[in-house]
């Protein structure tokens, strides 16, 4: 048995086999017994979504050989079980926002389905237990009434889930190593490689595990010890996590607790899912500051830049993020709004950030940031301090989107190389400076340095090929230049926040010296023996697995060739929990090229579901990216390139009046129907019905209203005059029950403000060209779209009236094509409101913003609209996009029961309505809900006179 307490001896690396590297018969019983655990939908074999997620942000790819996504933490524990017992390599993956390797597999890739969303806010906020699949910001919003957030604070907060942050020991902005995952950690919840468990703030499952691993602890204890008898080792521990660091396994863990169990969970921190699986975190809470400040300073040199840092930290600002002349340059375009001084030579800006509880405390320190930067040589405002919340939310965004700019002027075929490292606080320049040397020397003219200032933690960004050899060596020959002159010059840290991963495991040992390597492959043979949890990470002999599995960039598409697969987009995207999201359409199609005729005959059937069917076109991935690629304007594309029924298509616009009221009266007589035959009857032998037809017919959603009968009622007149053009779905769709069709309601309102409304002639063969436009038929959308504003224009020929339609997609489509048409939300807000008496009804109402007022920058009107009309207002968390994108909630309604999901797992029974903008939107809303959700100006009409 290996002296556990010999931290010289170098123990053999175990590394647990991909799948299809066993014999046959092992894989199969491992398939057997998987199938025995879990459903048919939760195991992924099909070669298309095997090689969608062969990728995550970093520049590596591997295919697993299967996907098991998993969707409790007793699956988990069984499924690692089964694991352990047929020696089977695992993954686990979260959002797959890694980018250092952690996240790929050639084996099997575990990952999660939507069910892990569980949050528990503890102790008034200060503490808060989460899931490992919430994604952090969402963490944020729900502390935000507490005045609290987690610590963590990564730049891909809005995209990375739990899981990933604590398993990677993420940081950020203002986390610093305070208060990151390992310095707030308050209780774990762990599933170890043998399928055991652990609840470390649970007392009964603390004293079980303590008698079942006794052994496991004792170890622990005895490697604890033996460091710290090693003086110059534990000094070593020590000086290394002086700076952030997350390069290899967090062992000052065996040095800050007495207690083996706060030591196992604490080194499961920043393991990247090679030590155990972290089945729920609590957190302690940190505080958010009611009143904030940020500016943008540049300066004319890195020394001078790098000198405030330090009395920024005595000052105990939040934040200090650098950008050096090359990374200004990237965001130009952006800096454009606050200044059109150009970026000379040499300039470094730093974006700083500070607050406190009181305006007055606030005022103080920005005197005393301000003193400080007026004081230091060429500190030039870009943007002076500001407390605007959009501004801030501007700066930011413009720092946040330096990493995919770069990756959008990328030449074609390459892709982005990210690197952070730190460096100690008073060599900061020195030591960038030595950087960009390096960058000269190895002909990386277009690299960028961006970082966390106030840490000594910085990134650099550059693109690199791999598609030659020579590319591959110069690659290899800049890495081991940055790791000689951090490690050996400088002492600092290769990985500061991203982690070891693939790329920085061969030069583990440069930074820590083997001893304290020694130790960290003690921990990993003491909780995985077998080397069955990510192998090839964080701990690898091989000493070129970082020049391995390299992930080329090709060019698919000029619309989304820009895509670096960061995953920003997938929060965002309806199809993400049905088929494929942006990034995964986009690095399904980059990767068909790899595979023989057979396979890519194969992609291309299944990418017809996959990729185009299931995208809901909305642009809503758009509005996430920092580089603003629209998928869904792609997929449109590909849409038209295979588009079988033009001729129907042509048919349906020249005749659009006709097919509306044929329509109309078929959904009147399919409401008779399902009186007969029941809702939810009438839906199952829809839903029958579309399977069999090959979705050639809809699905009668039970919510389905009957049509609508054309409405001619004539409004009072007044001197204020308004055009109003209705939208096709409400020229369709009745109302729900017992209210009049939102024509009438609209009247009712503007007449009230003494506002005469006039409806266009022939106004059912008007539209906006949006159903055409989803379909890919973008002639035909403009066809109609333009016969529609001449039809406006006659009736409006000098422009004096101001021209109103009641579905937020319609506006949209109209504002993209040249039309400033209102949406009616935004009319009742500015133009309506202010002549009403409002008396808002004590109630609390469910608000759902439609993907179109998001993209038209104006989802905080229906918000304030609503806010006006009752005591509460209640958004839908998680709801993104509803994904009925049109009329593909009938055509497709897996989508839209998809996206709303998450609605499922809210008790939503104390809400007796909903409101949006958009009616068939509504439809899906009221379906899956439970809640009518009807036209907000319902709501208004019904409170006001």
């Amino acid at each position: 048995m290996t002296n556990i307490g010999n931290i010289n001896t170098t123990l053999p690396l175990v590394q647990a086999k991909a799948l299809h590297q066993l014999p046959a018969a092992q894989q199969q019983a491992f398939i057997h017994a998987v199938e025995a655990l879990l459903p048919p939908h939760q195991i992924v074999r099909d070669l298309a979504r095997r090689i969608a997620f062969s990728t995550d942000a970093s520049f590596y790819q591997l295919t697993p050989s299967l996907i098991l996504q998993v969707a409790t933490p007793e699956q988990m524990a069984q499924l690692i079980k089964l694991a352990y017992s047929h020696t089977v390599a695992i993954t686990f993956r979260a959002a797959g926002t890694s980018l250092s390797g952690q996240a790929v597999s050639d084996s099997v890739l575990i990952m999660l389905t939507p069910d892990w969303q569980e949050c528990k806010i503890l102790d008034n906020g200060r503490r808060i237990a989460l899931q490992p699949g919430v994604i952090g910001a969402r963490a944020n919003r729900l502390l935000a009434p507490y005045g609290r957030k987690i610590g963590p604070d990564p730049a891909s907060i809005n995209a990375c889930k739990v899981g990933g942050i604590a398993a990677n020991n993420a940081s950020g902005m203002c986390c610093g190593i305070k208060h990151n995952s390992y310095h707030t950690l308050s209780a774990m919840h762990l599933i170890l490689a043998d399928g055991s468990e652990v609840r470390t703030d649970d007392s009964e499952s603390c004293a079980t595990f303590r008698q079942s691993h006794a052994g496991l602890l004792n170890q622990l204890a005895q490697l604890s010890a033996a460091i710290k008898t090693d003086h110059p080792l534990c000094d070593h521990i020590r000086h290394q996590f002086r700076l952030k660091n997350t390069m290899g396994y967090g062992i000052n863990a065996l040095l800050d607790f007495t207690d083996p169990l706060d030591m196992l969970a604490h080194l499961m921190i920043g393991s990247e899912g090679t030590l155990g699986f972290i089945a729920n975190i609590t957190y302690h809470t940190v505080n958010v500051s009611r009143y904030r400040c940020v500016g943008l300073y540049v300066f004319s040199s890195l020394q001078e830049a790098c000198a405030l840092p330090a009395h920024l930290k005595a000052l105990n600002v939040s934040a200090v993020e650098l950008m050096d002349t090359n990374a200004l340059r990237a965001v130009a375009h952006l800096l454009a709004r606050f200044s059109t001084n150009p970026v000379r030579d040499g300039h470094v800006a730093l974006l700083i950030e500070f607050g406190a509880e009181n305006e007055h405390s606030l005022d103080n320190l920005r005197h005393s940031v301000q003193t400080l930067i007026n004081t230091s040589a060429g500190g030039q405002a870009i943007c002076g301090f500001t407390s605007d919340p959009a501004t801030i939310e501007t700066l930011w965004a413009i720092r946040k989107g330096l990493f995919p700019a770069v990756g959008a002027v990328r030449q074609s075929g390459t892709t982005v190389i990210i690197e952070d490292i730190a460096l100690p606080l008073d060599q900061l320049a020195e030591g960038l400076h030595d950087l960009i040397q390096l960058f000269e020397t190895h002909h990386y003219s277009e690299a960028i340095i961006f970082g966390h200032a106030l840490d000594g933690n910085v990134h650099f960004v550059f693109t690199q090929g791999f598609d030659t050899e020579n590319e591959v060596f110069r690659y290899q020959a800049m890495m081991e230049a940055v790791v000689t002159l951090i490690t050996r010059k400088y002492d600092g840290t290769l990985k500061a926040e991203h982690g070891t991963g693939r790329n920085m495991a061969p030069f583990l040992s440069h930074q820590w010296g083997q001893k304290s390597v020694n130790v960290m492959r003690k921990i990993k043979s003491l909780l995985d023996p077998s080397g069955i949890l990510n192998p090839g990470v964080m701990l690898n002999d091989n000493p070129n697995t970082h020049l391995e599995n390299l992930k080329a960039l090709p060019p698919v598409d000029d619309k989304v060739d820009a895509c670096i697969e960061c995953g920003f987009c997938e929060p965002n995207c309806p199809s993400k929990n049905f088929t494929l999201t942006p990034r995964h359409r986009i690095a399904l199609q980059r990767r068909v090229e790899q595979l023989t005729q057979p396979e890519q005959q194969e992609i291309a059937a299944a990418f017809q579901l996959l990729g185009v069917e299931s995208c809901a076109a909305t642009g809503m991935c758009a509005t996430a990216c920092p580089v603003n690629i629209d998928t869904g304007d792609w997929v449109r594309d590909l849409r038209s390139q295979s588009n079988p029924h033009t001729k129907l298509a042509q048919f349906s616009m020249h005749h659009l009046s006709t097919i509306t009221r044929a329509t109309s009266k078929t959904l009147s007589l399919a409401k008779y129907a399902s009186r007969l035959l029941s809702g939810a009857g009438m839906e199952n032998v829809t839903r029958k019905l579309n399977k069999l037809s090959g979705r050639r017919i809809p699905v009668w959603l039970e919510t389905t209203p009957a049509g609508t009968a054309p409405e001619h009622s004539a409004s009072a007149q007044f001197a204020d005059k308004v055009i109003y053009l209705t939208s096709c779905p409400n020229r369709i769709f009745g109302s729900n029950k017992n209210q009049p069709p939102l024509q009438q309601i609209v009247m009712s309102l503007l007449n009230k403000a003494q506002i005469e409304v006039i409806l266009p002639h022939q106004v059912e063969s008007l539209c906006c060209g949006q159903p055409w436009q989803s379909k890919g038929y973008a002639e035909l959308a403009k066809e109609i779209n333009g016969y529609t504003s001449q039809a406006i224009n006659r009736l409006n020929d000098d422009n004096r009236l101001p021209v109103i339609t009641d579905a937020s997609s319609c506006a949209l489509q109209f504002q993209q094509s040249g039309q400033t048409y209102w949406e009616l939300g935004a009319f009742l807000l500015d133009r309506v409101v202010p002549r009403l008496n409002i008396t808002p009804l004590d109630e609390a109402i469910l608000l759902h913003t439609t993907c179109s007022s998001k993209r038209s920058k104006q989802d905080d009107i229906l918000k304030q609209l609503t806010q006006l009309c009752v005591t509460r207002v209640v958004e839908i968390d998680d709801v993104s996009c509803c994904g009925f994108a049109g009329d593909k909630g009938f055509w497709l309604p897996e989508l839209n029961a998809s996206a709303l999901a998450p609605l499922a797992k809210s008790d939503l029974s104390h809400y007796r309505r909903g409101v949006s903008n958009n009616r068939s939107c509504e439809i899906g809303l009221s379906r899956y809900s439970g809640v009518e959700f009807s036209h907000i100006a319902y709501l208004l009409d019904e409170v006001s006179r």
